[in-house]
């Protein structure tokens, strides 16, 4: 049997590389769409059991408490439009950071108002037997700004259209 060349290696490296990137790019968008989808299950279920979210300063420990804690948060939404950007990712082995620009925008139950949230998402992940998964992540809040929902042209049936996309 023969070794494999060094460029043979960095070829197979390279690959490896990039489906990881693409496996965490992944469950990235698993994220934002259950989010998007005001689903606290599929949300929670990305994380370790013993994940850790923080968000504009508030720590939850625990893939139960995520889920219990994006339940109650996401029952306060009557739209919230998760979008994750321009991620840089560095895989180390079985470990992997990444970082990601977003931008929220909500509505509130009963508001008049569109809150658009910019911000970003610092990561830290793990490689376990079912994939990558979120070990750590931290929301930063860059600004806020508010829109009248008057002001815009709103389908009031898009939320009747939301379906879970496999």
């Amino acid at each position: 049997m023969c070794k494999p060349s060094a460029e043979e290696e960095s070829v197979d490296s390279a690959v490896k590389r990039l489906l990881d990137e693409n496996d965490i790019r992944a469950i990235t968008a698993v994220y934002s769409d259950a989010v998007s989808h005001l689903d606290a299950g599929r949300a929670a279920s990305i994380y370790i059991d013993a994940g850790i979210v923080e968000i504009t300063g508030n720590r939850i420990t625990g893939r139960a408490a995520i889920e219990a804690g994006m339940r109650q948060s996401f029952a306060e939404f009557r739209l919230l439009q998760l979008i994750a950007h321009g991620g840089l990712i560095v895989v180390e082995g079985d470990h992997a950071r990444a970082r990601w620009s977003t931008i929220e925008l909500t509505v509130r139950q009963n508001s008049t108002n569109l809150n658009i949230i910019f911000g970003r998402y610092e990561d830290k992940l793990v490689r376990l037997s079912e994939g990558w998964r979120f070990e750590h992540r931290v929301f930063s809040m860059a600004g806020r700004s508010q829109v009248e929902l008057g002001k815009l042209q709103f389908d009031p049936t898009f939320f009747d259209t939301l379906t879970y996309f496999t």
